[in-house]
């Protein structure tokens, strides 16, 4: 890169502010961490243990993000709920539901425990709606900024069959518009898809890996609503890793890309290398994929990134013949069903040729021999637990956690050490042998080398908030 693009830490303390006390220059000092987290609930007849997760461990959540996540004072972290289920006449009781933001998490539970499961009428709900609440929410400028979005079902005018607003959303908003928007304004979309319900879709998977592309965020496929809370701190804990670099040497990726006219791609190897060279670690959410790769599913997420609308994609896209999922996958489910074990409904496709989509790739995954992956052994597993169908206490943080703003009573502070049986389960990689008998999904919060797949994420939005500005 050019030799004016510093990687090393630059960065230079907030200027004095004579006119305030030192409570008030803290509250204002631009390299002050602090997240503002959205999450953006599926209400429909579906989605009721989703919502049970969440609820029952959003205390748990915000204190391992506190902690882990060094932040200094409770207002660092403040957490916003959107709920939604569908347009009328598909659903009567309501579209959205805009709870806000807030640093108290006891309000947050008492919102979170107000929502129930029911309504939705057709396949696709107001995923639309609930994504322009979303981003029109009252975000901090020098916060880092999230959106966690739960859901089993696409948007409107995707595409699927039987959609009640085939032509899109109601509201006239459009999905991939709105992600665009959010990428602009340096709000990264993580979502969590609750399979195998969404698989059923013809597309589904294909757009919500293309907006999360977008925005340089992450696709979780979760097979069962206890990994949910897992999924989420992981998620959180390396897009604040992220946010570290965007700030450090995002002016300078943006110029190279947006001044220069240079790809990402190449801007983003050149970034790696440097980041390696200075031992650059980060975390890594990795969550074992269900996703087979298919050529089709590929073209699909592709023409869902470049197409301005919906409208403008739906010629393009294509049918994906056969199964969306792993063989693996597949076995799991069958073992799991003769012992007895539930992985919840398998939904079928709901097109008339019963089609399935797939992503092009599930990227929080990286294979043993990509760039900026230490030796086999080197890495250090944060975290590690388990589920296809998730282990039966899943659900519940084993870690002590200090007592934080939160109340959350306990020893000394890890995000880690979780366990199974008394024991650390080891790391895995994508070709790993030794799976447990069952067979069910894993996830790891890493601390390893950056990854390409990372330094790539980084250009990106470096490219789209200098865009805005």
């Amino acid at each position: 890169m050019d030799e004016d693009m510093e990687f090393d830490d630059a960065s230079t303390s907030a200027p004095q502010q004579p006119a305030f006390g030192a409570q008030e220059q803290y509250m204002l000092d631009p390299n002050r961490k602090q997240l503002d987290l959205v999450f953006v609930q599926d209400c429909t007849g579906s989605q009721g243990s989703y919502i049970s997760s969440a609820t029952k461990n959003i205390e748990q959540i915000c204190a391992h993000i506190f902690e882990s996540g060094k932040l200094q004072a409770q207002e660092d972290l403040r957490i916003g709920l959107v709920a939604y289920r569908d347009h009328p006449p598909q659903d009567h009781t309501y579209v959205t539901k805009n709870f806000g933001f807030s640093s108290d998490i006891s309000k947050v539970h008492k919102d979170l425990s107000s929502l129930y499961a029911s309504g939705g009428g057709d396949g696709p709900e107001a995923v639309t709606a609930a994504l322009a609440e979303a981003l029109n929410m009252d975000w901090r400028e020098n916060a880092s900024k999230m959106v966690v979005l739960i859901a089993d079902a696409p948007p409107h005018g995707v595409g699927e069959y039987g959609d009640g607003f085939d032509e899109g959303s109601p509201d006239g908003n459009d999905p991939l518009q709105l992600a665009r928007q959010m990428a602009s304004r340096g709000i990264t979309l993580f979502f969590v898809a609750c399979e195998p319900a969404l698989s059923g879709y013809s597309f589904a998977t294909d757009f919500f890996q293309a907006i999360v592309n977008i925005t340089s965020g992450l696709m979780l496929p979760l097979t069962t609503a206890d990994l949910l809370a897992h999924a989420i701190v992981g998620s959180v804990l390396e897009n604040l890793d992220m946010e570290r670099l965007v700030r450090e040497v995002g002016q300078a990726v943006a110029a190279r890309i947006l001044g220069s006219g240079e790809s990402v791609d190449d801007v983003a190897r050149e970034l790696h290398e440097r980041l390696l060279l200075r031992n650059e670690s980060t975390k890594k959410v990795v969550i074992e994929s269900i996703y087979k790769e298919s050529a089709e599913a590929q073209h699909n997420v592709s023409v869902f990134m470049q197409a301005p609308s919906l409208v403008e994609a739906r010629p393009l896209l294509k049918k994906v013949p056969g199964t969306r999922f792993t063989d693996k996958y597949l076995q799991a489910r069958q073992s799991a069903s003769r012992s007895g074990y539930s992985y919840g409904p398998y939904i079928p496709a709901r097109s008339p040729e019963k089609s399935f989509g797939s992503p092009s790739s599930t990227s929080i995954t990286a294979s043993p021999g990509s760039p900026g992956r230490s030796p086999p052994g080197s890495r250090k597993v944060v975290t590690d637990f388990a589920a296809f169908g998730g282990p039966r206490d899943a659900s519940v943080f084993k870690t002590a956690v200090q007592s934080t703003p939160f109340s959350l009573a306990g020893g000394k502070a890890a995000f880690g050490g979780l366990r199974n049986n008394g024991a650390a389960r080891p790391s895995f990689d994508d070709d790993d042998e030794d799976e447990e008998e069952d067979g069910r999904q894993r996830i790891e919060l890493r601390e390893d080398a950056i990854t390409l797949d990372q330094a790539k994420r980084i250009a990106m939005q470096s490219a789209w908030r200098s865009a805005r500005g």
